[in-house]
Parts: structure tokens; C-alpha cells; sequence
């Protein structure tokens, strides 16, 4: 069977080149230095990709979410421990509420 796990280039953190534990300021100023070399009239493709973890990232009821149901299916507990800081910045239910009522949500529609 082979990996669910998005290709490490699909991944927010490494498209805007910020760390995983970056704040919501490291990731505005990372998304503009990117839309500075890769503006939206000369690299389209590049500039959607940069546009799309933005979105991903600014958000964090959609951080969390990439955060906790990205894992690979066949590897779950190892693929949430890669890449993250030894220790956690979210500590309670707050991250796991925002998924479940925001999934609830989705399912109601």
C-alpha cells in the first residue's frame, strides 16, 4: 500500500519556509517575501502554491486541522512526530474541539 502522506514540497510550512511552531507574524512576513519573488503576473503556478499554505496557515482552526488529520494513514504516530519541536505549544482540547466542530459542521451540510 503505498503513502497517503502529501509530498514534503505540498507542505505548508516548507512552501512559505517558516517552521512548524511559527507564529502568525513569521507567516505573514514569509508570505510576503515569497509574493515578492514569486509574483501572481509573472510565476502563476508558483504564486498559487504560496496563495494556497498561506490560506492553509493564517487560519488556525485550519492549521490544527493539517496538524492533526495529516498524518499517513499506514503510519499515523510516526508521521505526527515528524518535523515537530520536541516540545508542544498546544497544550488542552482547544485544537481537537476546533476540528471536531468544524467537521460537524461540514457533516450538517
Amino acid at each position: 500500500m503505498r503513502s497517503q502522506q502529501k509530498p514534503k514540497e505540498q507542505d505548508p510550512w516548507s512552501i512559505l519556509d517558516v517552521p512548524p511552531e511559527a507564529g502568525d507574524d513569521e507567516i505573514r512576513a514569509a508570505y510576503m517575501r515569497k509574493v515578492k519573488e514569486y509574483p501572481p503576473d509573472r510565476c502563476g503556478p508558483e504564486f498559487e502554491k504560496i496563495r494556497d499554505a498561506y490560506d492553509q496557515l493564517k487560519d488556525p482552526y485550519r492549521r490544527a486541522k493539517y496538524l492533526i488529520l495529516g498524518a499517513t494513514p499506514d503510519r499515523p504516530l510516526e508521521s505526527l512526530l515528524d518535523d515537530v519541536p520536541a516540545t508542544r505549544r498546544h497544550i488542552g482540547p482547544e485544537p481537537w474541539l476546533a476540528v471536531m466542530k468544524s467537521q460537524r459542521k461540514e457533516q450538517q451540510r
